[in-house]
């Protein structure tokens, strides 16, 4: 299909109908009329459109091509667009954009160096006894932090403090000599610092829980029950200047048991004692104990004389 396309000739202003597809826009003929002025081209005029017209155009010429076409923004564009073109090409090909690149893509990954441990993992990697170390030689150089740490540390529990002064007394097993008299000189001289350290942390724990600090009696009697056992498995000696720290241990645990029975004798006239077999129990540690819980033991008689006599009339 054929396209209908204006007459051609220099009266119009055509440059290119002329003219070769080889010849630039600055070498045209400054002579040659321009449309608008041709008495043969009007804005309003419309041209007859076909699907050949495109192809035709593009064969004759493109107003991109030639500078004279259309109205007087039309012609600059392929310039501009090819000057920014060029603009953008060296930019990007600049050594400043590819350092900027560079240096983006540089901070984007992280630097790896070497930096000291989180304290928190640095805690982690330590041994209990290491870590109570640490804090004990902080106390001792900053006294106000021995309420501050105490305040923000559970309370130890009954069972828990068994259980703590139990692995103390595993211990003083494991250091025994293989051969030899286990009650022995020898022996003693192995394993007394073991025993010295479980006896401190029995006077340590045993005033925890005695009134006025512990308020639960039952608390404070399960706990003198558990720590008596305890101290009945310390070895015996045959030397009985070996014996002297045991022997201790029992004074002082009859002088607590002693409290907790008068303390336990002011709620509800004892009934607590007299009623939770704690009469039996305590004569009992009295018997493993060679006698020296007694002052324990008459707490409990000369208390639960009068009131075993007011039960039994209610009983």
């Amino acid at each position: 299909m054929s396209a209908v396309l204006p007459p051609t000739g220099p009266l119009l202003g055509f440059p290119f109908s002329g003219q070769s597809k080889e010849a630039s826009p600055s070498n045209a003929v400054p002579t040659v009329q321009s449309p608008i002025l041709s008495p043969t081209f009007r804005y309003g005029q419309k041209r007859k459109l076909s699907h050949d017209d495109d192809s035709d155009d593009e064969m004759v010429g493109s107003p991109e091509s030639s500078p004279a076409f259309g109205t007087r923004n039309l012609a600059p564009l392929p310039q501009q667009h090819q000057h920014h073109s060029a603009i953008q090409s060296v930019f990007l090909n600049s050594p400043h954009h590819s350092a900027h690149h560079h240096s983006v893509s540089k901070r984007a990954r992280t630097e790896i160096i070497g930096r000291p441990l989180p304290l928190s993992r640095q805690l982690e990697s330590l041994s209990a006894q290491a870590l109570k170390a640490i804090i004990c030689s902080l106390a001792d150089k900053h006294a106000y932090l021995v309420d501050e740490v105490s305040s923000m540390a559970p309370t130890p529990t009954v069972s828990s403090s068994l259980e703590l002064l139990a692995r103390h007394l595993d211990r003083i097993s494991s250091a025994f000599p293989y051969k030899g008299d286990p009650a022995g000189d020898y022996a003693y001289i192995r394993v007394r610092p073991h025993i010295t350290e479980f006896l401190d942390a029995v006077s340590d724990y045993t005033p925890h829980f005695l009134p006025p600090r512990e308020q639960q009696v039952g608390n404070c009697l399960q706990f003198l029950d558990g720590v008596t056992s305890l101290v009945h498995r310390l070895p015996e000696w045959r030397a009985d200047a070996n014996n002297a720290l045991k022997h201790a241990a029992y004074d002082e645990l009859s002088r607590a048991w002693s409290l907790a029975v008068r303390e336990a004798l002011k709620r509800a006239n004892g009934i607590v004692l007299e009623y939770g077999g704690w009469r039996e129990k305590i004569a009992k540690h009295n018997e493993s104990a060679a006698g020296r819980l007694q002052s324990a033991v008459d707490a409990v008689d000369q208390g639960l004389g009068n009131a075993g006599r007011r039960f039994g009339r209610f009983f």
